[in-house]
């Protein structure tokens, strides 16, 4: 399998592309290349302008904002099948946050006139484009509510619930990103993190061993309510 058919059969499992479909997908991954980036590596900076459209083929990506101060925290994690950041492409705007390699990835990467001609053009791409955007705004609003609202443990439980899989409704939620990086997208320090964990394990809701992640017997009773999808953003 060469590497653009491959890219192709990575985007398949995309939602975004997916909706696009195979003619807009096909054009896209024609004008474009991959590239395979080692952990650490920042693939924009916030502020700069946008050339591409990114889109995750594997690995696990951070959006890291940074204050005047010069703190820094991550906002968001996108995982597979994930376009991040469209509206700075679409609008021509600075990135308001850094994308930064919290895993080894392989990305695409779309020339930003072409995608914005195509979401012009092709009817079926400008749909999944929308509805791309309508999932990232509830993804924020979310995001919002888990900060203002939500207890550390509810947080925590939430966002391993969504790395488990809705069919089977157990299994191992890989945690493939630093630890200090999932407890900055939570709001909280990697002690509490931890302590979090420790928490969730002592009630019967996990049980934490290995390096792949934790193992959950039922995601549904770990957070009950609404926690379907992916912490990745394929939801929402």
């Amino acid at each position: 399998m060469d590497s653009r058919s491959g890219n192709m059969e990575l985007l398949r499992r995309s939602t975004f592309f997916s909706a696009a479909g195979d003619a807009a997908m096909a054009e896209l991954v024609r004008l474009s290349f991959t590239q395979l980036l080692p952990r650490g590596t920042v693939v924009f900076e916030q502020e700069e302008q946008p050339d591409f459209l990114h889109v995750l083929l594997a690995g696990s990506i951070g959006l890291q904002t940074a204050a005047e101060t010069g703190g820094k925290t991550i906002v968001e994690i996108f995982g597979p099948g994930e376009v991040f950041l469209a509206p700075a492409v679409l609008l021509r705007l600075p990135y308001l946050a850094s994308a930064v390699a919290l895993t080894e990835i392989r990305v695409l990467m779309i020339p930003a006139e072409s995608f914005r001609t195509g979401v012009r053009d092709d009817l079926a791409l400008a749909g999944a484009t929308i509805e791309l955007l309508a999932r990232h705004w509830r993804l924020m609003v979310d995001q919002v509510v888990d900060l203002k609202l939500r207890s550390a443990e509810a947080r925590v439980a939430r966002f391993i619930a969504r790395r488990v899989s809705e069919e089977t409704g157990a299994g191992t939620a890989a945690l493939p990103e630093p630890r200090i990086a999932i407890a900055a997208r939570l709001g909280m320090t990697p002690e509490t993190l931890s302590r979090t964990l420790t928490t969730l394990e002592e009630k019967g809701a996990l049980r934490r061993g290995g390096s792949e992640g934790p193992t959950v017997r039922d995601r549904t009773a770990l957070a009950p309510g609404r926690a379907t999808g992916s912490s990745t953003g394929e939801s929402h």
